[in-house]
């Protein structure tokens, strides 16, 4: 019980961020994007925080490490495919715009794409959220039946490990 008190007091600073929220409406892996995150995020809380490591920072830049609306994609719906490639970035530009962040949470956001994208993880909390990111992906690919893109693409991660 005490865990779960620590990770929602971690979850209110972010859900208090109207464009945050807005991540509720804004369809992922065959569910919504701020289902997503929290899946990735609770995963990472408890693993990180049964290894010792920082789990402040691995829990936020897990909350973070998808943080794009559709303003963001429409923004840039001509380039949806670079946008998907890209997107690490416009997370992080999202982030520091609404909080205060650190190197392991800025590590996290961009290298969360490992290996698709280029940019190794620097951090151990930057690993287990990238490692708890491609877990909860492939349990949403299923659970979800997602489409022909998100077959895809669990291909392309599959053939890149």
């Amino acid at each position: 019980m005490k865990n779960k008190k620590i990770y929602y007091e971690i979850y209110s600073e972010f859900y208090n961020v109207n464009k945050y929220r807005e991540l509720k409406c804004m369809p992922h892996h065959g569910n919504n994007r701020l289902e997503h995150i929290n899946r990735v995020s609770k995963m990472s809380f408890y693993l990180s925080k049964f290894l010792n490591l920082d789990y402040v920072s691995c829990t936020r830049g897990a909350m973070m490490h998808d943080f794009f609306t559709k303003e963001d994609i429409s923004r840039n719906k001509k380039h949806y495919n670079k946008f998907l490639k890209n997107h690490p970035l416009v997370a992080y530009n999202n982030s520091i715009k609404y909080f205060d962040i650190n190197d392991i949470e800025k590590d996290i956001i961009l290298t969360h794409m490992f290996p698709i994208k280029k940019g190794k993880p620097k951090y151990k909390e930057s690993k287990i959220v990238c490692f708890c990111d491609k877990i909860i992906s492939v349990y949403e690919f299923f659970r979800y039946k997602v489409n022909v893109s998100a077959n895809i693409t669990l291909i392309l991660l599959i053939k890149h490990l």
